[in-house]
């Protein structure tokens, strides 16, 4: 992380044409820094932004707006703004226009958090409150909330859109906006829902269960019987809240002979021989089943996305890097940079930094201090909030292969937050930990999204 030599405030502004779903749209792309002051009143950091916003629409101040941040802690926006939704796509070395881009019904404000992407602190100034998770979603508020007012947007229908570590950045966000008696968004988009807390064991094991049935069935290490990967998901959840949790809160009391039995019956579900399962535990270890699963052909599977595989012989990294799945952003640095200078106008002043795990090693969750972010689950932030501006929409996304995050675990969390199911969309992808790095999952994400946002836009009209 290399930080700035001093503060600025640049806006740059270009302008450019896409054509989507037939239809020619022009648009201002622009990059702004905005300065954001440290415990001592002036400018510790410096947080860049890279919006996107049609020209001339019928309504420009009701446009809805999407403000969109990844994950970690300590990952840019890269991933949704380059191979996600925004107008242009990395297609490794090359950029092209995003045919699955959202710019034709909302436009599009990217954010990259302190230490990420081209948003770094300035040298010789205290950057360690934007680490915390509190810090860093007042200043993600902070920066919203100044983007709107800078160009007459303080009435148009607003979506937070988090991925990974950005749903918690989200939720955390509405905490602090109802702390200060800020106005909540309209709508809030959480990809590869990660919400903090967790459960007990046996909920762990069951809200993991699915997602290992279908690694399995994409691996074919189990009978399909014709099913498609979401068949074989639901029979799997099914499964997991019923007989398998009823055995799994039993722990270590679980007699030997239902243990051996529900083993039995776990086999064909997740590609594990039932011996195994029955000497390990049927709450199944995620980095036992990752190592085994493929063990008889010398594999192991991925975490963020376990459909990618590595000779178990090659696996003698320490986590995460040891991941076959993982990226380190650092291939695509120099694409991204020459996109924002070439295309954009604007010239970083360090190197862009897509994944800065330093951030994340040492990130401040502030647990054990008994406030609001002390460990528990962040899911009743969001039920508060709706509760709280009745009109707000939640949209949920996640991957039957992600390991890191799985998918029912999300959904589960918010089902015992008790958030309304009647004001929230469910929707699962053939896809890992995330969503637009598969061509397939990404146009399936883009059709959902386009629809939860005209939703919106159409209810604000009401």
């Amino acid at each position: 992380m290399v930080p700035r030599a001093a503060a600025s405030a640049k806006v740059v502004t270009t302008r450019h044409t896409i054509t989507l779903a037939g239809k020619r749209i022009a648009y201002r792309a622009i990059v702004t820094e905005t300065p954001m002051a440290g415990t001592d009143g002036t400018p510790a950091a410096v947080v860049v932004t890279y919006a996107y916003v049609a020209e001339t629409p019928a309504n420009p101040a009701n446009r809805p707006v999407l403000f969109i941040f990844n994950g970690g802690p300590g990952a840019s926006s890269s991933p949704l703004h380059m191979t996600g939704i925004g107008p242009r796509r990395l297609d490794g070395t090359r950029i092209e226009d995003n045919p699955h881009s959202l710019l034709d019904v909302a436009d599009l404000v990217f954010i990259d958090p302190v230490g990420t992407g081209a948003s770094m602190p300035i040298a010789g100034k205290d950057a360690t409150p934007f680490f915390s998770v509190g810090g860093d979603a007042r200043a993600t508020a902070q920066v919203i909330d100044g983007w709107k007012k800078a160009n007459g947007r303080t009435t148009a229908p607003t979506i937070v859109v988090g991925e990974s570590y950005g749903t918690m950045r989200a939720l955390a966000m509405l905490n602090e906006a109802m702390k200060a008696k800020q106005a909540l968004p309209d709508g809030v988009v959480l990809l590869a829902l990660a919400l903090g807390g967790g459960g007990s064991p046996a909920t762990d094991a069951m809200v993991q269960l699915p997602t290992l049935s279908a690694v399995a069935w994409y691996h074919n290490t189990i009978d399909r019987g014709g099913r498609t990967v979401a068949q074989q998901f639901e029979a799997a959840r099914a499964f997991a809240e019923s007989a398998y949790i009823t055995a799994t809160v039993q722990g270590s009391a679980l007699p030997d002979a239902e243990r051996q039995a529900m083993a039995a019956r776990m086999a064909p579900l997740i590609g594990l021989p039932a011996e195994t399962i029955a000497k390990d535990g049927i709450a199944i270890d995620k980095d036992g089943f990752m190592l085994g699963l493929l063990a008889a052909k010398g594999l192991r599977t991925g975490q963020l996305d376990a459909r990618m595989t590595r000779a178990i012989a090659d696996s003698n990294f320490h986590p995460p890097f040891d991941d076959p799945s993982m990226s380190l952003g650092s291939g695509t640095t120099a694409t991204i940079e020459s996109y924002l200078k070439d295309e954009l106008g604007y010239a970083v002043p360090s190197p862009y930094r897509s994944l800065n795990l330093g951030i994340n090693f040492k990130w401040d969750y502030e647990a054990g201090r008994g406030g609001a972010y002390s460990g528990g689950s962040f899911a009743p932030f969001l039920a508060s909030a709706m509760a709280a501006k009745p009109t707000m929409r939640v949209f949920t996304g996640g991957g039957y292969f992600d390991l890191t995050t799985p998918v029912e675990a999300g959904i589960f969390a918010l089902n015992q937050a008790g958030v309304p199911v009647d004001r929230r969309s469910s929707h699962f992808y053939p896809t890992g930990h995330s969503i637009g790095e598969d061509d397939a999952g990404l146009a399936s994400l883009s059709t959902d999204l386009r629809a939860f946002v005209a939703g919106i836009a159409a209810a604000r009209r009401m």
